[in-house]
């Protein structure tokens, strides 16, 4: 049946024309359905296993997503594992790890305190708002920490991570203390 239906074709004209997008807008458009599918897959989660299970496999798999996509994005730069030793280098590494991954439509900066303490500072975040969109905003743990832990796994880094305020707990910034061991 598949050759007949291959000579059926073969005969045919192939179109290949196609709309063009703009690299800026194809680029945002992807970071766009990332953003919203991790929404849609936590929802869905939610819904069949219950807000503990969803929350706690969020954090698993944002942490493991965080690994892969930091990996994805060390290699195209010629970054290895354990090249990076200092909170400058690591924020400009997090400056690309954003630009590549996160929509503009999220807001933030990160400040060096010393060599080995810094400080990431979100001014806006689309998640939070997405989530207060569904009206269940109390049974959300943002996973954003665990996505900075994985980014940290991937570039071989010791470290720790400190929540110092939480959209998401009422606060009008999200504050990350950065200390590396």
């Amino acid at each position: 049946m598949l050759v007949n239906d291959l000579e059926d074709i073969s005969s045919k004209k192939q179109i290949k024309d196609k709309y063009d997008i703009p690299l800026k807008t194809q680029k945002f458009i992807l970071q766009m359905c990332w953003a919203q599918h991790d929404g849609q897959w936590f929802l869905k989660s939610k819904k069949k296993f219950g807000i503990e299970k969803a929350n706690n496999l969020n954090e698993k798999v944002i942490r493991s997503m965080g690994k892969i996509e930091a990996r994805h994005i060390l290699n195209s730069l010629g970054i290895r594992k354990g090249d990076t030793k200092s909170i400058p280098q690591l924020f400009k590494i997090f400056n690309t790890f954003m630009e590549v991954l996160i929509p503009k439509v999220m807001k933030f900066k990160f400040f060096t305190k010393s060599e080995n303490e810094g400080v990431a500072i979100v001014d806006k975040c689309f998640i939070w708002k997405e989530v207060q969109k569904s009206k269940k905003e109390e049974e959300y743990i943002c996973a954003c920490n665990y996505r900075h832990k994985g980014w940290l796994e991937a570039l071989d880094i010791n470290g720790d991570i400190i929540p110092e305020k939480r959209i998401s707990k009422g606060d009008d910034i999200c504050k990350f203390h950065f200390k590396l061991s």
